[in-house]
């Protein structure tokens, strides 16, 4: 089941970490992907299809978004791009999670393709990269 909100810490009272907004619709890969990320310290939204992805990105503006791309509903690469076109979502990493060959899709709608199986480890750098370089580029004074 989905997950309505961002991961808390124990005492409940803010979310812990970045928020990632997880869009995968195996059920059993994004609960290992969560775990993953909740572990490194990422606070998790999940969703299963890209309408979802669409819904969940308005409600919780997250820090970065890690998309599949053969999604139910609405396909990875046009939830990518209706969540581009809205207004205060535009400047939010999106990086694509994917068994599809790279070079097969259309992959300028995305800050950064990452293939499966991918290396936990190379997901949460990829991850921690894209969010500091974002926060680099829109705060005043260019600090992270």
């Amino acid at each position: 089941m989905a997950s309505q909100g961002p991961k808390r810490t124990r005492s409940g009272d803010r979310p812990r970490g970045d928020v990632v907004l997880l869009v995968e619709d195996v059920t059993d890969v994004r609960a290992v992907l969560a775990e993953i990320l909740v572990r490194e310290g990422f606070a998790v939204v999940e969703a299963s299809n890209g309408h979802e992805a669409v819904v969940k990105a308005r409600a919780v503006r997250p820090d970065a978004i890690v998309m599949d791309i053969a999604l139910p509903m609405l396909g990875g690469i046009e939830a990518a791009r209706v969540i581009r076109a809205i207004t205060n979502l535009h400047d939010v990493p999106i990086i694509a999670l994917t068994a599809r060959p790279v070079g097969t899709f259309d992959e300028h709608e995305f800050d950064g393709v990452l293939s499966k199986p991918c290396l936990p480890d190379v997901l949460v750098r990829r991850l921690q990269a894209v969010i500091v370089s974002r926060r680099k580029r829109y705060s005043p004074s260019g600090a992270t």
